[in-house]
């Protein structure tokens, strides 16, 4: 871990300055944000958790899931600023996720991703996932998704 980064998590209810500064970096990040289907997702779901990374006290990554059903914590989205990717961001906030996913009794890990991300994929692969479905959606879009075990 470098030692200018900083890491929180921080569960739901969010403030409404945290909801706007993570919106801001989630635009940044995927250029096909849809801010009001961010906005409904993280209002409507249960259990809430968001992992975060400062630089210099400015969020430059995030993490963000919410409980699936009982025993499965959806590991929903996230990302790293393009100008700090490669410094290990996105593997301690998924490592950070998943123990506390743990500590809140979750036995069990699911994300989906498609091919264009890559190295989302390519992280989850390294860190444990599964493949354990690959479906197309009403939109057309082809997404993969993975499971893995706390135990």
């Amino acid at each position: 871990m470098v030692p200018d980064f900083t890491y929180r998590t921080i569960h739901a209810p969010f403030e409404k300055n945290f909801l706007k500064e993570v919106l801001a970096l989630y635009k940044i990040i995927f250029e096909d944000a849809d801010e009001t289907f961010f906005l409904e997702r993280i209002q409507s779901k249960k259990s809430i958790m968001a992992n975060l990374c400062y630089g210099n006290g400015n969020l430059i990554g995030f993490k963000i899931g919410y409980q699936y059903n009982e025993s499965t914590f959806y590991s929903w989205v996230g990302g790293v600023h393009e100008d700090f990717r490669g410094k290990g961001i996105a593997s301690e906030l998924l490592q950070r996720q998943h123990l506390e996913a743990k500590k809140q009794g979750y036995s069990k890990m699911r994300t989906k991703s498609m091919n264009r991300f890559k190295p989302m994929m390519q992280l989850n692969l390294k860190n444990g996932f599964d493949i354990v479905q690959v479906y197309t959606n009403d939109s057309n879009q082809t997404k993969i998704v993975f499971e893995k075990s706390l135990d």
